[in-house]
């Protein structure tokens, strides 16, 4: 009998899941793929300016070109608390009535990215990397636990909406999208059952409903490199010199995020929850230790 898409749906539960995510299925790519270069080129990007930033961090902290307290090193502490205290500005756009009509909040999440990126950047060339007193130790020190949270908030909050600015999904939304485009998957993956085989284990495993904390926690791990493991096994079976092997590669890789996204959607969702509760009061805590560091070191 000839396997289909249609024979990887998981029987019962939540999660009989098949498909592809939203218009992505549908999409016919270009002769030349452009999104592996512009994911490689980004990635140069980010390496190199991490990079450049290590190597100007490495001067700044063995040379003595300024202090904390020289014109250079105060204004970029001025700045970077400056860059940190606007941070606040966007919950009170989110919830306040007044404040709704200054712009869309695509803008304002790209600037509280943007300055919670680039304030506790200045905020250590501020300090030239050394700690000279307690109370700088425990502004530096909250200043570094809310950035790190800010970054594992963003890692999950792209895990539950559409894109960096887009709405925020519902496991049933992402369920609709999977069976969107089951015809077409049919009738391309037809001549490929070793791919389809693949798909269905890959699935089997992603949305197995009975495990223990301990299964559950180490599928949440792997499942990404399980994904990418995968998605290596069916390129190797699917030529990619033809237009159409190209297509079916992007199917493949579409219906494979899919699956990983509705598999880990509820872990994400939980864990954004939480980060969300923890930290508001990081963020309060770190303003009542930059005004205290600011107090302190214009007092004494």
């Amino acid at each position: 009998m000839q396997a289909t898409l249609n024979d990887l749906a998981i029987d019962g539960g939540d999660f009989a899941v098949t498909g592809f995510s939203e218009g992505r299925g549908n999409k016919t790519p270009s002769i030349v793929d452009m999104k592996p270069l512009k994911s490689f080129l980004m990635w140069i990007i980010i390496v190199a300016l991490t990079a450049g930033i290590a190597w100007l961090a490495f001067q700044v902290a063995g040379h003595d070109y300024y202090k904390p307290g020289d014109d250079i090193g105060y204004n970029m502490g001025l700045i970077g608390g400056l860059m940190m205290l606007t941070l606040l500005s966007y919950p009170l756009r989110k919830h306040f009535a007044f404040m709704r009509r200054l712009g869309q909040m695509k803008y304002w999440f790209s600037m509280h990215m943007m300055f919670g990126i680039f304030g506790p950047l200045l905020v250590l060339f501020h300090s030239t990397f050394v700690v000279h007193s307690v109370n700088a130790a425990v502004a530096l020190t909250s200043m570094l636990i809310v950035a790190g949270s800010g970054f594992i908030g963003r890692y999950a909050y792209r895990h539950i909406h559409r894109g960096l600015y887009g709405s925020k999904m519902s496991l049933r939304e992402i369920r609709e999208e999977l069976l969107g485009a089951k015809d077409e998957a049919d009738s391309k993956l037809k001549h490929y059952p070793a791919v389809i085989f693949i798909l269905h284990h890959f699935q089997a495993y992603a949305l197995r409903p009975r495990m223990t904390f301990m299964q559950k926690t180490w599928r949440f791990i792997t499942l990404p490199f399980r994904r990418q493991y995968a998605t290596m096994r069916c390129r190797m079976i699917v030529p990619g010199e033809s237009r159409e092997g190209r297509e079916i590669r992007q199917l493949v890789l579409d219906y494979l995020y899919g699956v990983e996204r509705a598999a880990q959607f509820s872990v994400f969702e939980r864990i954004f929850a939480l980060w969300h509760v923890i930290h508001i009061p990081l963020v309060y805590m770190l303003v009542a230790t930059a005004i205290w560091h600011v107090v302190a070191v214009h007092m004494y």
